[in-house]
């Protein structure tokens, strides 16, 4: 991923005042209001400067949301791990951003974490969870 200093010292500062919400509260909502803060910012930095690495780390965010949230409003039982699963991605991807380099397999090792762990909040990703398939 190539982004301008600015906009990966922006992205880092958000992640990690998103991750640190998000540590400071036991609420899955409330954890999952946090975490929008992760692909909004991502979003307000490709209106800067474009980049597909970018892109892809927005769309597996907003995804991952949308699914969680569906759960949660569904009031259907998710992971008892998943709320500190999301909070520890967070603020490995505060980290990720927080390195002047960024290096695309670690970007895509978070990425599909948080895709396994968003997973988990699915119906199948629930049953794959209670089997022992996905752990988190």
């Amino acid at each position: 991923m190539h982004v301008p200093e600015p906009i990966r010292k922006r992205l880092h500062s958000e992640f990690v005042f998103a991750a640190d919400s998000m540590a400071a509260t036991l609420d899955l909502p409330e954890k999952l209001y946090f975490f929008t803060a992760l692909f909004a910012e991502v979003n307000r930095a490709m209106n800067q400067h474009w980049d597909a690495e970018l892109a892809l780390i927005h769309l597996v965010l907003s995804g991952a949301h949308r699914d969680m949230l569906g759960r949660v409003s569904q009031a259907s039982p998710v992971p008892r791990e998943l709320p500190g699963a999301i909070t520890r991605v967070a603020g490995d991807l505060a980290q990720l951003f927080g390195s002047p380099r960024q290096d695309t397999a670690k970007i895509h090792e978070l990425l599909a974490r948080v895709a396994e762990i968003a997973y988990t909040a699915t119906g199948n990703g629930y049953y794959l969870y209670l089997k022992g398939a996905v752990k988190l």
